[in-house]
Order: structure tokens, then sequence, then C-alpha cells
């Protein structure tokens, strides 16, 4: 049986990575229902159990070089690998582990990636040292292609394909769950729902008084608002902040720690999304929610613009009547707004799909 190891960022209680690596397994799984899959993770325990699938210690060099032997195929993916922003380490972490399974003798497949940003000159001559010397390359969207060969990726094949999240079929999604938790928040479940997604950044702070008119804007509409957190615990505190700015009394936020299915099922419940974490713009495309995006960082702008969908600015300067203006506009319309994500949906679950074949064409390909 062929064995694939899949390395990532996961185990670290972060909602996004954890539907890229559901997707990435449920994709393979589609495409070749008895492949053995295995991955690298900050939490072992927690992942093994989450995903049903074995789970070993990212951090441990002796166990990695071990699965790795095991394995005849790596995946490197999804998400952004290829970053040092949030720590130089993290670029040679990543093709430190794709430099092993080379000389193991390993294929390399890079699953659905964005690229950067890259700040240092010595990540760039790393990542072009080593990733032109892996097997196929699928990227998330065509930036992220065309920045892998401006640091020169030329060897390896480039391929545009789509987040693995958007592989994931909403009938797979029970709504049971979300229905339960929601039903401790609100009084009325009959009224539409709104799941707003944010996050910290830096020490920007206008952007939540802009948030918390726009959560107001739905309260007066007559809607249920949730604030949701995609990272634990670090999404809480601006949730909180948020409604405390608000001068309507209604909106809720979730305290507790949810698994990446909870998200799923409660979001499954939403009528409209306002995220400024990508996978919470990512799953309301695959739920066929609409939405708009506040953006703090590229790839934000270029799924959003891929979607079809608005996005009411920057973090760091976001204008409280630009978003309400905007929301104005998509609630409004919200029948049309439903039927163009449908399609968009559709379309990006046909591309994101391509990633697992690629895979599999790689695996089975004779050396």
């Amino acid at each position: 049986m062929s064995r694939i190891l899949i390395s990532g960022y996961y185990g670290f209680n972060n909602a996004g990575d954890d539907v890229v690596l559901y997707g990435i397994i449920s994709s393979l799984r589609r495409e070749q229902p008895h492949i053995s899959l295995s991955v690298l993770s900050n939490q072992p325990e927690r992942t093994e159990a989450l995903f049903g699938i074995p789970a070993y210690n990212r951090w441990r060099l002796s166990t990695i070089v071990r699965e790795l032997k095991r394995s005849d195929l790596l995946v490197m993916g999804g998400g952004t690998l290829m970053q040092d922003v949030t720590s130089p380490r993290s670029v040679l972490y990543y093709l430190g582990i794709v430099t092993i399974a080379k000389l193991l003798g390993k294929r390399v497949v890079f699953y659905a990636q964005g690229f950067g940003p890259i700040l240092k000159s010595i990540s760039r001559l790393l990542i072009k040292q080593v990733v032109n010397h892996v097997d196929v390359i699928t990227v998330r969207d065509f930036e992220s292609g065309e920045d892998f060969k401006a640091c020169g990726v030329t060897k390896a094949p480039i391929y545009v394909t789509a987040d693995p999240a958007l592989t994931i079929h909403p009938d797979e999604i029970s709504s049971e769950q979300g229905r339960r938790i929601l039903a401790d928040l609100f009084d009325d479940l009959s009224r539409p729902l709104v799941a707003i997604s944010v996050r910290n950044w830096k020490q920007e702070e206008k952007f939540k008084t802009a948030i918390a008119e726009a959560a107001d804007y739905f309260i007066e509409k007559g809607w249920n608002v949730l604030f949701l957190p995609m990272h634990y615990p670090s999404d809480v505190a601006p949730s909180r902040e948020i409604i405390g700015k608000m001068k309507r009394q209604g909106a809720q936020y979730i305290e507790q720690h949810l698994s990446f299915y909870e998200i799923m099922s409660l979001l499954k419940q939403c009528d409209y999304v306002v995220g400024i974490r990508l996978h919470s713009l990512i799953l309301a495309c695959m739920l066929q929610i609409p939405f708009t995006g506040i953006t703090y960082d590229p790839k934000i702008d270029r799924f959003v613009e891929r979607a079809g969908m608005p996005c009411a600015g920057h973090i760091k300067d976001l204008q409280a009547d630009v978003l309400l203006a905007i929301l104005q506009e998509r609630i409004d319309h919200l029948e049309k707004e439903q039927q163009i994500i449908k399609e968009t949906s559709l379309s990006l679950a046909r591309e994101a799909a391509k990633s697992s074949e690629l895979v599999l064409q790689a695996l089975h390909r004779k050396k």
C-alpha cells in the first residue's frame, strides 16, 4: 500500500489549518480510498483523534526521518509555508523536511501552497535551491505561482489549483452541532445569521470600531450576530472587545475552543460572513455563503477577488462608511449574491480537486 506523509502547520489550534488538513485527507481519499496517510503535528494525540490518521511529533528529528523512510511521498501543505514574516525559522523548518525527503529519495509535492511574504534574501536563496528539486508544485492562486517563479523556482512544474478546504462537500458537514451551539446563544433561531471572524493585527485598534458599527447594522436589520474565533484563544479577546464597542445589544461570541468541525457546522447555519481570517472566507465559499472580506495580507485580497466577493479594505485603515455601504448593497441583493457564490464555489471545488489528482500521478509515476 502506498504511504503519504503530510507536513504543514498542524496542531496549533488554528481552525483554518485544521480545515486545510481535512480537505487534503478527504480529497486524497476520494481519489484513492485505501491510501495510507499520516501527518506531522505539534499536538500528535489531538490531531490523531480529530482526523483518524497516525500523527507524529513535528519537532522530533528522529521521528521525522523514520516516517519519511516509511513513506513513498511527502505532501507539503497546504497553507503558506514559504513565508518568513512570523519567523525566519519557518522557511528553514519546512525546507529542512523537504531536503531530508529528497536525500532519502522520496517524491515531494507542494500542495495548494500560498507564497510569502518573504523578507529575507537568504530565505529566497534557500527556496530557489531546495524547491527546484521537488516533483510537483500546486498553488492556491495564480499570484503564488508567479511568486515562486520570481524566487527562482523554474525547474519544478507549477499548477494553479485552489485551497484544499474548497474540496469539502457541504453535505459532509452536519448541521446538528451548529444548531445546538446557537440554541444556547440566541432566543430566536428563525432570524438570519451573520458570522464575523476577527483577529488582532499589530497595534491596530480603529478597525474594531468599524466592525462594531457593521455588527450594529445587522442587529438593526433583525439579524443574529455571532463572532466566531477561527484561532483559539487569540481571536476571543478582539471579538469581546468589538462587542463592547457596539451600541446595540444581542451580539454573541464563542468563548470555548471549538473543533474545526464544530466551526464548519456553525458556519453552515449562516446567511452571511464578514471575515478577516482567510479560512472564514474560504469556508463561506465552500458552503456557498456570500461574504465580505477585510484584508491584512495579500492572500486575503487574492482569494476575495477570485471568489468574486467584495473586500471592504485593509485592517489598518478600514472605514466604517465603506464597510457599511458594501454590506447594505449586498444584503439588499442577497439572493443575487447567493447565486454568484454558488457558481464560484462549484468552479473552485473542481480546481481544488486537481491537487490530489497531481499527488497521485506523482506517486504512481515510474522513476
